[in-house]
């Protein structure tokens, strides 16, 4: 295998699957809130699956750039790939909660109601992450807490095309090294602050987090680990004749941060497992079945929440896993089928691989 990985065969559909059921098997033990779960949470880390995404998505969506005729064909593609699940699930949610509210009809189609659709709908969740009255005996009242990510990978989309012309300018090891290092800057930088002043800021959003923890985590800290992914692609015929050599170091790594260094290494042995785990053994062509990935992570949170308030948690543990784990699958089964298949373009990897099924 040394040296024979072709980009087109990888297991990154596979890998996404499994980071997006990290992030719902870590929300549903923090939304159930009790004992029985709290092993199983410890173990699970929506850190490393959230920055596992932004890794892969610089490295396909770089790669996708690339490949478009244009930068408004490109777009168009983004957009037709991410908005209609995503608009699909903020409608659904905030029509289908109404039974759900304590307050009445009259009162939940108000003025709560249309600044929760016109934030969401504009990615801009955190301005308003509740419906009014909803889920407010849960733990955390919010209709879907993964959502956040989405403004980030919004913002990805868009920079991809300044960051390619930038790269052609004035040479890609200037321009990636740049970006990677004052991304790297905000990261740390705001970690630091957060350590130092750790009491929550005036200004902060969310009373548990401080203002710079929050700042920390949002777009100029993600791309550290987007231009990762880029890196990725961009070297990917020289990494490709060094698997053995590269999982020796992701592991190393991944030790010395587990150990010692608390996370500052984590983009390098994150980038390292996605490259081994994506590219050098071919575990198979899931294209044809369908990306399950997107639609899980969107549609799984309201669904344990829904769950949670109906009082599941509370009749019996393992009957709350069951039937989040099997609403959650079939969600995403129909959001592909119904929403997310139906606005691909004829082009597209995961169409032409569907037509391979009947053979």
């Amino acid at each position: 295998m040394k040296g024979s990985a072709d980009f087109n065969r990888n297991n990154l559909d596979c890998l996404r699957l499994i980071l997006a059921s990290i992030v719902a098997l870590f929300h549903l033990c923090a939304v159930a809130n009790t004992p029985a779960f709290s092993l199983l949470g410890s173990y699970l880390s929506p850190h490393f699956a959230v920055r596992s995404f932004f890794v892969i998505s610089g490295l396909l969506i770089y790669r996708s750039y690339t490949r478009s005729s244009s930068v408004s064909s490109y777009l168009k593609k983004r957009a037709r790939r991410i908005y209609p699940a995503y608009f699909t699930i903020v409608m659904l949610a905030a029509i289908a909660l109404c039974p759900l509210s304590i307050l009445p009809p009259l009162q939940y189609f108000g003025v709560g109601f249309w600044k929760y659709l016109g934030a969401n709908l504009l990615f801009l969740n955190f301005l308003a992450p509740s419906l009014p009255g909803v889920f407010t005996s849960n733990s955390l009242p919010v209709v879907n807490a993964a959502l956040w990510t989405l403004k980030i990978e919004v913002a990805f989309y868009l920079l991809v095309p300044i960051m390619h012309h930038l790269c052609v300018s004035f040479g890609t090891k200037k321009v990636m090294g740049t970006i990677f290092c004052l991304s790297c800057i905000w990261k740390y930088g705001f970690a630091l602050l957060a350590v130092l002043y750790h009491s929550p800021g005036l200004y902060s959003l969310d009373n548990s987090r401080s203002i710079y923890s929050q700042l920390e985590v949002q777009l100029p800290g993600q791309l550290v680990y987007f231009s990762a992914g880029i890196l990725l692609f961009l070297y990917f015929d020289t990494l490709r004749l060094h698997f053995r050599s590269i999982s020796c170091i992701t592991a190393c790594l991944f030790l010395i941060d587990h150990w010692f260094t608390g996370g500052v290494l984590d983009v390098l042995w994150i980038s390292g497992v996605v490259f081994v785990f994506g590219f050098w053994r071919y575990l198979g062509d899931f294209t044809k079945f369908g990306d399950f990935s997107y639609g899980v992570y969107i549609v799984h949170f309201p669904i344990l929440q829904t769950l949670a308030a109906l009082g599941l948690v509370g009749v019996s543990p393992s009957v709350f896993v069951l039937a989040s784990v099997f609403l959650i699958a079939c969600a995403g089964l129909l959001m592909w089928n119904l929403v997310e298949k139906r606005f691909l373009a004829n082009s597209s990897h995961y169409r032409q691989g569907a037509q391979k099924v009947p053979a």
